[in-house]
């Protein structure tokens, strides 16, 4: 008997990477959490293994065979060039039916369903990534060190400055000084810069204090305020001159824990939007397709078959498989 053919589009990320299987319908049949494949964080060949992995099992779940496999990786910027390509497959996977892009290409994909449009991303990292049907231009993501505007990094280090203006009084008083050393646990101000710069705090670590400036923020703290407008304004501000160079695009998508989990930076993002952009009418949406979705429709728009009978199967199923329960989660998670 002949194997299905599977699609198989993967979100990958740097501690925990997601890949779904569709058949030639469009109709997603197995979703599966695998390892990171973020190789910049864990090699490459630790990355291959972790995506074997989530293949093997989709196959397994499936009855099929993988014929196209679409991933999102961070470690890139754009889609991957034929040397990068053809070293990340190795030996384990074959390159002519591999596709290699960023994992903001991928979210942008899952946004529009295949479509132009724009993708604001905002996570430990920021970046924003626009397709007007020509090509892709990209603004922002220079990682954590070059600076991520809108970032839960870029938030969290902010918060801290101002705590630390504030304990040497160059700054105004803010409830974020408390809130800093109960939150690291810590008694003394300078005891922060250990914790900060001990090499296993990285920028995941770091990002997560976002969460206390966010929760100060809401609660009418000044500089936590501050902090939030200024941050999502500079995000914004990149988003409008991506928009500026391409008039027919008027769909933004917000993803990332920042808009995921904060209406106020999703409000304050579309007023600065707004501000920048007064004549023009933008719409901000939700993604409609999570980003291994998106990878999916990639694919199919690789194949020369993606149609609106698959759109509307992968919008249906993929939601009706997770209702279900059968999401498949690594072994031990």
């Amino acid at each position: 008997m002949e194997k299905k053919k599977l699609i198989i589009g993967v979100d990958g990320g740097g501690s925990k990477s997601i890949g779904a299987a569709a058949d030639e319908s469009g109709r997603v049949l197995a979703v599966y959490r695998g390892g990171g494949t973020n190789s910049y964080q864990i090699g490459a060949e630790q990355a291959r293994r972790n995506l074997k992995e989530i293949v093997d099992a989709l196959e397994r779940a499936c009855g099929g065979a993988c014929t196209l496999l679409s991933v999102g990786l961070p470690s890139l910027d754009t889609t991957a060039d034929e040397k990068t390509l053809r070293n990340f497959a190795g030996d384990v996977f074959d390159p002519e039916r591999l596709i290699l892009e960023s994992d903001a290409c991928m979210a942008l994909e899952g946004m529009t369903g295949g479509d132009r449009g724009m993708i604001v991303i905002c996570g430990t990292g920021s970046m924003a990534l626009l397709d007007d049907g020509t090509g892709q231009r990209v603004a922002g993501g220079w990682g954590y060190l070059l600076g991520d505007p809108g970032s839960g990094y870029g938030i969290a280090m902010a918060g801290l400055r101002a705590a630390i203006s504030a304990w040497e009084g160059t700054g105004p008083e803010t409830t974020l000084s408390d809130r800093a050393l109960a939150y690291w646990d810590i008694k003394q101000p300078r005891d922060l810069i250990g914790l900060i710069y001990d090499p296993t705090c990285g920028p995941d670590a770091v990002a997560r204090f976002a969460g206390e400036v966010f929760a100060l923020a809401e609660a009418g703290d000044g500089e936590a305020v501050n902090i939030i407008r200024e941050e999502t304004r500079r995000v914004a501000w990149q988003a409008a001159s991506l928009l500026q160079s391409a008039p027919g695009v008027e769909k933004v998508g917000l993803y990332g824990g920042i808009f995921q989990h904060h209406p106020l930076a999703r409000r304050l993002f579309a007023e600065a939007l707004r501000e920048r952009l007064p004549e023009r009418t933008v719409q901000i949406v939700k993604p409609e397709y999570p980003p291994e979705i998106g990878a999916v429709i990639r694919g199919f728009k690789r194949l020369g078959t993606l149609n609106a009978e698959k759109l509307a199967n992968l919008k249906t199923s993929y939601p009706a498989l997770s209702a279900a329960g059968k999401v498949k989660l690594k072994s031990g998670e």
